[in-house]
């Protein structure tokens, strides 16, 4: 469901409209059809869908190059703008990214010698929203510990796992990624914080269920929205039917 302007009024609103309404669809935009953009994006306004999801890659971090901020800013949609960072080095390319109007930022720690300073550069307001903050998310790899986002819990709106390596294909949610997030609820509890949940890679209508399972707020699909033999709406419908 598109966020309504009392959902945007704040971070904390924002947060909690994402509460109720879990598990919220963020689809990738680049899984669609790259000479249709406006297309998808329309059809998936009308379809209510509420997050747009952009990968951003350098091909250095993971194999893979995407468009990065340009992009994201020629989207005009009324869907928030999740931004994942799979890139070198985050703090060089933030700025542009809340320039071109992110709503939600992904960043990896994997690499990343100042994930502090990284998660204070997107403490900022979402560009042209006064008063309304950037939702600051740390997204974890497959074998990645999720003790590496303990010391930062205060600074962070969201957790990710993947259940993919960023970059290759294959895997899905599964077991291990569900003792992940139970770790994570433990340490976050000890912690007195309680970040969103979002679970990207591998989902289809096959394992949305196994995420959906798993209690996250967000949930990431790309390819299995647009793919063919089924409009983007009846697709969305599907992954929504089968996360209940």
């Amino acid at each position: 469901m598109l966020a309504s302007a009392e959902d945007l009024a704040s971070r904390a609103a924002l947060k909690a409209c994402l509460r109720r309404s879990a598990p919220t669809l963020s689809v990738g935009l680049q899984a669609a059809d790259a000479m249709a953009y406006g297309a998808a994006i329309a059809a998936l306004e009308a379809a209510d869908n509420a997050l747009l999801h952009f990968d951003v890659m350098d091909g250095v971090f993971c194999p893979g190059f995407t468009a990065g901020p340009a992009l994201i800013a020629a989207s005009r949609t009324r869907m928030l703008k999740d931004v994942h960072l799979m890139v070198a080095d985050p703090i060089v390319v933030i700025p542009a990214v809340l320039k071109a109007g992110a709503d939600i930022v992904h960043i990896h720690p994997e690499g990343l010698v100042h994930l502090h300073r990284a998660l204070a550069m997107l403490d900022a307001e979402v560009a042209g929203q006064t008063g309304r903050r950037v939702l600051r998310a740390v997204a974890l790899n497959p074998a990645t510990p999720v003790e590496t986002v303990v010391p930062v819990l205060d600074a962070v709106d969201m957790v990710t796992l993947l259940a993919v390596d960023p970059g290759w294909s294959g895997g899905a949610p599964d077991a291990a990624l569900g003792r992940k997030i139970a770790q994570l609820r433990q340490l976050a509890a000890a912690n007195g914080a309680d970040p969103l949940i979002a679970i990207d890679g591998g989902i289809t209508e096959a394992t949305i269920p196994v995420a959906a399972g798993f209690g996250p707020q967000v949930i990431v699909s790309g390819s299995a929205v647009f793919k063919a033999g089924a409009s983007i709406a009846d697709n969305l419908d599907g992954l929504r039917r089968a996360a209940l």
